[in-house]
């Protein structure tokens, strides 16, 4: 079929030739005037001066004798008159959000020619709305008779004072508002059209520089825009065309019908275009994708079967255009689309929101939300300062300098990280510091992107993401900052001229506003390659192959409706745009976009849940049921691999045994009691752990985990005992070390400065404060527990122990440990673990105890053993002849009355034995540690596997590299 554009072209060059030059054609947006150029120049065999192509605006502007504000201007304007008017002390911060809202009302207040006087008036007398209201239609008196009916008279809520409080000064509000803006020779867009429309009613003459105004394409007219149409109409000076062939679009029943007849009615055309049928092989496929991305992905399948059957090729991809209702769909279609296609023209423009530097600027800002002093000096958030140091435009400039901060930050976990530490390039130096007021806000931003612009201009940065366009060019990344430069400059100026108050956080927000509405528009040939836009973009436009994305019921149609501060049926009442307007316009677009293509593929997101409801468009439903047309329903599926776990097992080749040969006496390591305790939970585990030193990426953590809080406890423990080493303890001597308030405070603050921040004196405030009382807590506890056991001999803490192991093949390996505690009860050594968590201190059987398959295994029992052998190899030890009693302080079992630290073999259901003498142990001990446990592990033949449980794998670190 001829596309629209193509017969406005055919038409009006068959009617005047080389004079169409003398002729303005006015279009909803810039792309259709392209599109008509195009067609016009391929009309003509010989150089044509090409007619005015202009958009409805720019008609406006001609004919006003104003210029357009800027809209923050127009923010900080109405804010001043509402205060002088008010007489409120509202803030600028609170006013900013309906203050947004009254200017959308104020916009279309103008463009619908509303009587602002009479919108305004505060309605107590019903009977006064038929005597002033006589130039509305008895359907509007009756919605407004509904509004103030129903308001009034229980207008004593708090909600119905504040509106009416508002509500009775906006008409001296909208008056003086643009009474300063027309000082100013200013003006918001709805007032330039309604002056514009006035001044031409009181003027017997238009004067325009063209034969004709050839309006084309239009659909939803405001009141003022009709106006004009019909002031230019009644001089003779305008001719019109609307694209309403399609039966979708003429259907009484279908809201795209709406504005049809009224606007043939008052706008009929000079001449006739050729008469249209809607396709008879138009192809409509429907695809459910369970994913936004997924619909991007799908494009490409679709583009790549239009390649292989030759429908499109480079040259041809003009006839063929994606619609993205979802323009946060943008980026992954542009990763979709097939190498072949070597021409792409997006008409919606790259949001600046999505670049490098809004992403850091967006940093910045939280930066500085974050901000505190501490010890009188400025400090940062570390999750505010590492995004902005792992950035390109900042790491770029010092690797290696940057590298060693963060490196720093994370292993010495500084939550906050003041500003001496981070001043340690010029560029760190203009972006970490405090600022405390919105002109210096203002200062401090600009002054960033001027270093940023420096550092690319010196060539030192290289930004390239997936999920960022690839921005390598230093020209691309200068451009994203420049336009950020100029908007944030704007902002300052409007700041400084309209001297209002505001707190930083509303600057942030004012900045963050404005950037996101932002394009950078794509430079390239618009005429040729694959066409990508909004919907708004493919006004007067027609493609034979249609993609639209995002066919979803609030989606498109869209679901969102803009705030107002006059009510729905106050809106209905004064001819006001409404949702049904906004349904009819774009159920317009639609119907109108389908109907000259002959492929048409709608794709929706099947997904279902949170702000997804999985709902196809209503526009769907009305194809197949109300016009019942033959359309093809497919859901988009994707291979799933099998959910089957899979064996993993590394074999003991040469070189891990020669690895594992570093264990063997004389090497350079030695397995401790918890490496061994990995091995049984799962060799795989120690595998990655302890052979090839895997470890996770450190970093910085804000709260007290459970290792991290037994390493504390552990600490606090042995400082407090530490000076009654080797001394016999009785209650009245455990009794002052418990009353010793300041100095266990001391000993708790040295174990969290070596523990959590690592080797430096952090605060203890907040969460870490709350902990640090629990630590207090249970380490009064110990000393209460450790006094019904007196007198004792307390001999030392984390006492390190070695010794050799004989395997069965008669290699020597090396075993350590670090024994928690060791003291002298009735003549017996006690060796006591502290365990932070909970758990079981029985047996069954020692074998139970190196059982890979009891997911229950007890461990705390295991190594505790190990510890109490180990103790008994050692050679003071033998001379002694000790009895040794092995012991677990489980702190979670503290406090309850029947706290014991020994440890249980369980005989039978209801009986137990204590075991209070390790030796009687120790041989059966020794020996399923080396064929259970050690034998295996050394043994080259047994591969290193997957636990058989599965209980490990809850919290490994490695579960995403065995799959298990």
């Amino acid at each position: 079929m001829i596309p629209f554009l193509q017969q406005i072209a055919t038409v009006f060059y068959r009617e005047y030739g080389t004079r169409i030059a003398r002729l303005a054609f006015v279009f909803p947006n810039r792309r259709g005037g392209l599109f008509f150029r195009k067609y016009l120049s391929e009309l003509s065999e010989k150089p044509l001066f090409s007619p005015t192509i202009l958009t409805i605006n720019d008609l406006v502007q001609q004919l006003s004798e104003k210029q357009e504000a800027d809209r923050l201007h127009l923010l900080f304007l109405l804010y001043k008159l509402y205060i002088e008017q008010s007489g409120s002390d509202e803030s600028f911060d609170d006013f900013l959000f309906w203050g947004e809202m009254l200017l959308n009302d104020f916009n279309d207040v103008d463009k619908y020619m509303v009587d602002a006087r009479m919108l305004f008036t505060n309605i107590t007398d019903l009977h006064s709305i038929e005597q002033d209201y006589t130039f509305l239609s008895p359907k509007q008196i009756a919605a407004i008779r509904s509004f103030w009916s129903t308001f009034y008279p229980v207008g004593d809520t708090p909600n119905q004072k504040e509106f009416l409080a508002v509500w009775e000064i906006l008409y001296d509000l909208y008056r003086r508002f643009k009474q300063s803006l027309s000082e100013e020779g200013k003006g918001y867009e709805g007032m330039l059209y309604r002056e514009t429309v006035q001044q031409l009613k009181e003027h017997a003459e238009i004067n325009l520089p063209y034969d004709k105004v050839v309006f084309v394409g239009f659909n939803a007219l405001s009141t003022a825009e009709e106006q004009l149409l019909l002031l230019l109409r009644d001089k003779g000076l305008a001719d019109f065309y609307w694209d309403y062939t399609s039966s979708f679009v003429t259907d009484p029943q279908n809201r795209a019908s709406y504005f049809s007849t009224h606007n043939l009615k008052l706008f009929p055309s000079s001449f006739s275009l050729p008469k249209e049928e809607n396709r008879a092989d138009k192809k409509i496929t429907i695809t459910g994708v369970s994913s936004g991305t997924g619909q991007a992905k799908h494009v490409h399948e679709l583009l790549k079967e239009l390649l292989q059957k030759g429908e499109i090729n480079e040259e041809d991809s003009l006839r063929t255009a994606i619609v993205l209702p979802d323009e946060h769909l943008l980026i992954p279609l542009l990763h979709s689309i097939p190498e072949e296609i070597g021409h792409v023209n997006v008409t919606m423009g790259y949001p600046l929101s999505n670049t490098p530097i809004a992403a850091l600027m967006d940093y910045v800002l939280a930066l500085q939300k974050n901000t505190r002093m501490a010890e009188g000096k400025q400090t940062f958030y570390f999750r505010d300062v590492l995004p902005i140091l792992n950035h390109p435009y900042i790491s770029s400039e010092s690797p290696e300098v940057i590298a060693k901060l963060v490196k720093e930050i994370t292993s010495r976990n500084k939550i906050y990280v003041n500003e001496d530490f981070l001043h340690v390039t010029p560029l760190l130096k203009t972006v970490f510091k405090m600022v405390n007021s919105v002109d210096d806000c203002m200062s401090y931003l600009v002054s960033i992107l001027e270093s940023f612009n420096k550092l690319i201009v010196a060539g030192n940065t290289d930004v390239d993401s997936e999920t960022e366009l690839p921005a390598t060019s230093q020209d691309i990344q200068q451009e994203f900052i420049f336009y950020y430069y100029t908007t944030v400059n704007r902002i300052k100026e409007l700041i400084q001229e309209a001297e209002i108050e505001m707190k930083i956080d509303t600057c942030f927000r004012l900045i963050k506003r404005a950037t996101d509405l932002i394009t950078i528009p794509f430079e390239g040939e618009p005429l040729s390659g694959l066409q990508i836009m909004g919907v708004l973009e493919t006004r007067t436009l027609d493609f034979d192959r249609v993609i639209i994305l995002s066919v979803n019921e609030g989606v498109f149609p869209s679901g969102r409706s803009s705030a107002s501060f006059i009510p729905y049926n106050l809106r209905r009442g004064f001819g006001l745009p409404t949702y049904e307007h906004q349904d009819s316009v774009w159920a317009y677009h639609f119907y109108r976009l389908i109907h000259r293509a002959k492929d048409v593929n709608l794709l929706y997101d099947t997904r279902s849940g949170g702000l997804l409801s999985g709902e196809m468009s209503r526009y769907i439903y009305q194809l197949q049921y109300h016009y019942e047309l033959p359309v093809q329903n497919k859901l988009a599926v994707y291979n799933v691999s099998s959910s089957k776990i899979n064996t993993y097992e590394v074999a003991k080749t040469e070189d891990i045994m020669q690895k594992l040969s570093a264990y063997c006496t004389g090497g350079s390591k030695a397995l401790s009691a918890s490496a061994l305790n990995v091995y049984l939970d799962c060799p795989l585990m120690f595998y990655f752990s302890a052979i090839e030193g895997v470890k996770e990426v450190d970093e910085v953590s804000e709260t007290i985990e459970n290792d991290v809080f037994g390493s504390i406890l552990h600490k606090v423990m042995e400082d407090l005992y530490r000076p009654l080493q080797g001394q016999l303890l009785t209650a009245d001597i455990l009794k002052i070390l418990q009353k010793d308030k300041k100095a266990m405070t001391e000993i708790i603050r040295n174990a969290f400065a070596e523990e959590f921040y690592k080797d430096m004196k952090g605060p203890l405030i907040g969460q870490n404060y709350l902990v640090s009382e629990m630590i207090r807590k249970y380490a009064l506890k110990i000393i209460e527990q450790d006094a019904k056991l007196t007198p004792f001999r307390y001999l030392e803490s984390e006492r390190k122990v070695f010794t050799d192991f004989t395997l069965t093949n008669g290699t020597n390996i090396q075993l350590k440990g670090f024994i928690d505690r060791m003291d002298e009860v009735n003549d017996s050594l006690r060796i006591i673990d502290y365990k932070s968590g909970s758990g079981t201190a029985a047996f069954q059987t020692i074998p139970g105890l190196f059982d890979k398959a009891d997911k229950d295994r007890p461990k705390a029992v295991m190594q505790v053993f190990l510890y109490a052998w180990m103790v008994m190899q050692q050679e003071d030890f033998k001379q002694i002849n000790q009895l040794v009693y092995p012991g677990i302080y489980y702190l979670r079992s503290l406090f309850s009355a029947d706290f014991s630290a020994h440890i249980k073999q369980k005989i039978e259901r209801n009986y137990h034995i204590i075991v209070d003498d390790f030796s009687r142990y120790t041989e059966e001990f020794e020996s399923h540690l080396r064929t259970d446990c050690l034998d295996e592990l050394f043994n080259p033949e047994v591969p290193f596997f997957q636990t058989p449980t599965g209980k490990a794998c809850t919290y490994c670190q490695f579960k995403s590299i065995c799959g298990k």
